[in-house]
């Protein structure tokens, strides 16, 4: 089935399984393409957008994705989880006069919201959407992490930096995609590697530079062997000074990266799936970064989910649809934010509830429509009500988009800003789309950092001693294309911490030129994007077609698996 999405207005198919999902789920046929649908559950999750601010209730200082002068109140963590306040007395009388979502967005006004996303984290007050973090800083969506910073998904890692995607890592800097690897800088998609830099696509290698699909190999530079003596010497070398550092980082994306070999997709012990990063997964259609899912599309960042589509950063569950963040749960729709849910419709920031609609920040409750509590009979039918009235008259955002039951919160209704959440490293966009959307924006000008030295006049790192620590640089993003750097959420200044320098007089590596924000979104966009294209293996006389995140228009030589395996191994 072919329909137009209302908000790109580019047609997106309807496949006949997607038809008996929508049955299963008892929800309608949605109107935004997949894609639009993916930006809007994004701009509901804000990640790694800090500031500080003061608790609302408790009146301490605090750190928090919530900007200060927000409509709601914000709670630190203890007073957010204390029994000191109760939800419910913020509970209203449903308004059939009004729509659904209009009542929503006055609730989502006076509700307490959680400063942060965090659990049984130690010394890690920096970090959002995190669990079990101890001594890390600017680390997001990660957990069971040690002393690592400026991160994005990590999982059982201990002493990374400037890392995104990586697991069961130690001691790497800088590396995209990579698991239980030790000591491996600048590298991509490796695994078991030990002491080495500059590696795409490596497996169980040691002491190795600037080399792609090796297995097995030791003391190899450009995929060739070499003495122990020669790759000493030529590692002493390579990031001995900036000027030489920024070559080499040149030559892995342009040479090495190119000239390695593409498996069409990554993943392994799969049964009938399409995308890329997807393991031990059993019909998973369009997903990305998917372990051990089973029946799910469009999912991105899920883990041991079943029976789902339209769903990010999920961790445990089933019969989930348009929801971010749902661990645990259960027949959950158009939710954002939650952990051991049950039949759970429009709801945010809430914990261990069930039959619940409409409502923010509840905790171990049931049977509940805008934070209101009812009897069991009488929640069924106000709920089949307000689903019809939602049918009826849609709720219509700035731009006349319709917003009918079955479709996620509009965007505007968010307590973030676009350029403030995910939407903005999956999908980035610059102000005038935004504002041409109607989508809110925060201008990263508004921050008034008074550099006290440019990346110009940063010393090689031989020759830093801790007085750098006390400096506010000038981003080297900022100083040369502000318009990009206002894409990629540049802070236009920044400061190197004390762990942080150490890490670099470890490995004798070059300070860093450009802020955290900037570093992650060029270590993001080193990322196959998520979207799929159909493709034919590259290799002569192989006629083997597949869904592949390698476009067509892409430099990369692209196999098939069979193909791969036989040129890789």
């Amino acid at each position: 089935m072919k329909k137009i999405c209302q908000n790109c207005k580019i047609d997106f198919t309807i496949e006949p399984d997607d038809l008996l999902f929508y049955e299963k789920m008892k929800v309608p046929q949605p109107t935004f393409c997949w894609k639009c649908r993916f930006a809007r559950r994004l701009a509901w999750r804000n990640e790694r957008s800090l500031y500080k601010r003061t608790c609302d209730l408790c009146k301490k200082e605090m750190i928090s994705m919530y900007k200060a002068g927000t409509t709601f109140p914000v709670y630190c963590h203890d007073c957010w989880w204390s029994d000191n306040w109760s939800p419910i007395e913020y509970g209203k009388d449903y308004d059939f006069s009004k729509s659904f979502f209009e009542q929503f967005k006055s609730l989502q006004d006076i509700v307490p919201k959680p400063a942060l996303y965090e659990s049984a984290n130690t010394n890690s007050e920096y970090c959002n959407h995190t669990a079990h973090m101890k001594d890390s800083y600017l680390i997001f969506g990660s957990w069971f992490s040690e002393n690592c910073g400026y991160g994005q998904t990590l999982s059982e890692c201990k002493d990374c930096w400037d890392s995104i995607f990586i697991k069961k890592c130690e001691f790497c800097f800088s590396s995209t995609d990579c698991t239980s690897c030790n000591e491996t800088h600048f590298s991509q998609e490796c695994t078991n590697c030990v002491s080495s830099a500059f590696l795409y696509d490596c497996r169980n290698c040691q002491n190795c530079m600037f080399s792609y699909n090796l297995r097995n190999k030791s003391y190899h530079i450009f995929n060739k062997p070499v003495s122990k003596e020669e790759y000493e010497k030529i590692k002493s070398e390579t990031f001995g000074s900036y000027p030489s550092f920024k070559e080499n980082l040149a030559i892995f994306k342009e040479t090495i990266k190119q000239k390695a070999l593409h498996k069409f997709m990554a993943g392994e012990q799969n049964y009938d799936v399409s995308g890329n990063f997807i393991y031990n997964c059993k019909n998973v259609h369009n997903s990305f970064l998917a372990y051990e899912g089973e029946n799910t599309k469009y999912v991105v960042r899920g883990f041991k989910q079943k029976d789902s589509m339209d769903i990010f950063g999920v961790n445990g569950g089933q019969l989930a649809y348009d929801s971010n963040n749902v661990d645990f749960s259960s027949n959950v729709l158009f939710c954002i934010n939650g952990e051991n849910n049950l039949n759970t419709e429009y709801v945010a920031d809430s914990f261990n509830v069930k039959n619940v609609f409409g409502s923010i920040s509840l905790r171990k409750k049931e049977y509940c429509i805008l934070n209101k509590k009812y009897a069991k009979e009488e929640y069924e039918k106000f709920v089949l009500k307000i689903k019809q009235q939602m049918k009826d008259t849609p709720y219509t955002d700035k731009k006349g988009r319709e917003y009918s039951y079955g479709e996620l919160f509009p965007i505007e209704l968010a307590p973030f800003c676009y350029n403030e959440t995910l939407a903005q490293e999956y999908l980035p966009i610059a102000r005038e789309e935004a504002e041409k959307e109607c989508y809110p924006w925060y201008d990263v000008e508004d921050k008034n950092y008074i550099p006290s030295k440019s990346w110009k006049d940063l010393p090689e790192i031989k020759g830093v001693d801790d007085s750098i620590l006390s400096e506010i640089i000038l981003c080297e993003a900022w100083d040369k294309d502000k318009e990009l750097a206002k894409k990629h959420k540049c802070t236009k200044a920044f400061k190197i911490t004390e762990n942080e320098l150490a890490i670099y007089k470890r490995w004798n590596l070059p300070l860093p030129r450009k802020c955290p924000n900037t570093r992650n979104f060029e270590l993001f966009e080193s990322r196959n994007p998520i979207e799929l294209w159909h493709r034919r293996c590259m290799r002569d006389g192989c006629e083997n077609e597949f869904e592949t995140s390698y476009s067509p228009d892409s430099p990369e030589v692209v196999y098939c698996e069979n193909c791969y395996k036989q040129e890789v191994s």
